[in-house]
């Protein structure tokens, strides 16, 4: 067992690394008004509630489930209730809650690859190939959803090649429950070309700011129990292609409305718990190629994602409201967000582990900008980040600000980035009363190579500082310039070599050995 000084709630604790995770080894402070118990870990009820807001009446937090946070349990003050699990506290009162402690994933707490399941159907190829597209445009649609329908639980539907005919192309399609679609080695699912086979709301697919809603995704998985997406095969989103009645291809449509398009994701997973996508390569989504909204237990294993780096609003994998997840030994080049965690609730994000992944261009390891419902016990580990325009990235603002908490990353490269290290509450000029609050955030064995770049400390004001450990974190070049204001940060137990200053900007020297690069000689992939 080791342990690091972090930052906990504004005080220097110890930063306990066992089997079992990471925790803080000292108390937390009184928990924000009326957030009383949200942040309850399983197995015990939360110790209090924060005071209710308008006038409603404040509840103690309830048990979490599935080792993480009870979702409503004790939000203090939204209605006259008590909190959902706990004992109503006076109205507009109740005393200061108290956070459980905090504990990122352990770095080596992956579990097992994921497995293929047996197929129940295999449906072969009806397309050739021609100089990367499809013979024709038929949808194999019809025939993927009456197979999927058929599928018992735990079992997976095929997409094999047939000799020299390699390609299907589809429109949306929905996984049931306990089902998975198996793309073998060699095949390609292309999306339809077709807004219309896309459409949620009649004619509204490709409009401009008609809403994200407006499309289905070429994959939509509900409410799933161990469903999965898997197979060596290729899902092809054709973003850099026409729709079906344009002039303009989907990335061309994006720019041209001012990134409002209404246009189909990839992969689609709302709700349920253990989802898995393994293996797949995933290339030129029109909108964001994977987002995992509200699932619990999820799983993203050994996949690639590469879509060119001028692609508008191409995130990666964005975990949303969700818990309980790994994303691991993944490829991603893309152009925009090669991960980015979001958190805009009403339930926070809690539990993920990335680990062993290898980024290309981008945005980089993205948290934020939404923050406003939390997001807390991240760890990032064994990273390398070559060419991507930000590198290790915390974002947000006051329209959609929150708390940002246990935010643990060690043993990451990044080469040539434009800022290497950001921690931003000032992201962009909106403005609202959501204030973003980082905290107990560590960096750890951190190497930047090439450029130092513009890196970023700004917390939003001197109650909400941003609270960080640097620990090994070595430039090869000085930044360009460093950003900082209101942040509270710490260095060792080893050195770091820059040196953040500004307003409200306290370091807090306590390296008691040399700065050891971490060897990066070995990091780095080719796409």
């Amino acid at each position: 067992m080791q342990s690091l000084p972090v930052i906990c709630r504004g005080a220097l604790f110890l930063l306990v690394i066992s089997p079992f995770g990471l925790a803080c080894s000292g108390g937390y402070g009184p928990q924000p008004s009326g957030m009383g118990g949200w942040y309850t870990t399983a197995g015990a009820a939360g110790s209090g509630a924060g005071p209710g807001t308008g006038g409603g009446t404040a509840g103690t937090g309830g048990t979490g489930t599935g080792g993480h946070v009870a979702d409503t349990a004790g939000m203090g003050g939204a209605s006259a209730a008590a909190g959902t699990g706990g004992a109503a506290g006076t109205t507009g009162g109740g005393t200061a809650g108290t956070l459980s402690p905090i504990a990122p994933p352990a770095c080596d707490a992956i579990g097992p690859e994921p497995t293929i399941p047996t197929a129940c159907a295999t449906l072969l190829a009806t397309k050739t190939l021609s100089n990367g597209s499809p013979s024709d445009e038929t949808l194999d649609s019809p025939a993927i959803v009456a197979a999927i329908a058929a599928c018992p639980a735990g079992q997976a539907v095929r997409l094999a090649a047939d000799g020299d005919k390699t390609a299907f192309v589809s429109g949306p399609l929905s996984l049931k429950s306990g089902v998975s679609l198996w793309l073998d080695t060699g095949t390609t699912l292309f999306a339809s070309h077709d807004p219309r086979d896309f459409d949620s709301s009649p004619g509204k697919c490709a409009g401009n700011n008609t809403g994200n809603s407006s499309c289905k995704a070429l994959i939509n998985v509900t409410d799933p129990k161990s469903s999965g997406v898997v197979g060596t095969g290729t899902i092809d989103g054709r973003g850099g292609e026409l729709p079906t009645g344009s002039t303009y291809t989907w990335w061309e449509l994006e720019d041209m409305y001012n990134g409002d398009l209404a246009a189909p994701r990839l992969i689609q997973v709302n709700f349920g718990t253990d989802f898995v996508l393994y293996n797949v390569t995933l290339k030129n989504a029109a909108k964001f190629h994977v987002v995992i909204d509200s699932t619990v237990g999820y799983r993203v294993w050994g996949i690639t994602i590469n879509t060119p780096a001028d692609s508008p609003n191409t995130d990666g994998v964005d975990p949303s409201r969700a818990k309980n997840g790994v994303i691991a030994y993944t490829k991603i080049t893309t152009g925009d967000d090669n991960i980015a965690v979001k958190g805009g609730g009403p339930t926070p994000v809690d539990g993920l582990l990335v680990a062993h992944n290898h980024f290309g261009r981008g945005h980089g390891m993205s948290i934020g900008s939404e923050t406003n419902g939390g997001v807390r016990n991240v760890s990032v580990c064994d990273l390398s980040l070559d060419g991507t325009d930000n590198g290790l990235r915390i974002k947000s603002d006051s329209s959609r600000g929150g708390l940002v908490q246990g935010i643990y990353y060690t043993d990451v490269c990044i080469r040539d980035s434009r800022h290497p290290l950001v921690f931003d509450s000032y992201y962009s000029s909106a403005t609202g009363t959501l204030i973003p609050d980082f905290r107990d955030i560590s960096v750890n064995n951190v190497h930047v190579l090439g450029t130092g770049g513009i890196d970023t400390f700004r917390g939003w004001d001197a109650a909400h500082p941003i609270g960080i450990t640097l620990n090994n974190v070595v430039f090869d070049e000085a930044p360009t310039s460093i950003k900082a204001q209101y942040s509270n940060l710490t260095f060792g137990p080893q050195g770091v070599n820059i040196q953040p200053a500004g307003t409200g900007v306290t370091v807090t020297d306590q390296a008691t050995g040399l700065a050891a690069p971490r060897d990066c000689s070995n990091a780095w992939v080719t796409f």
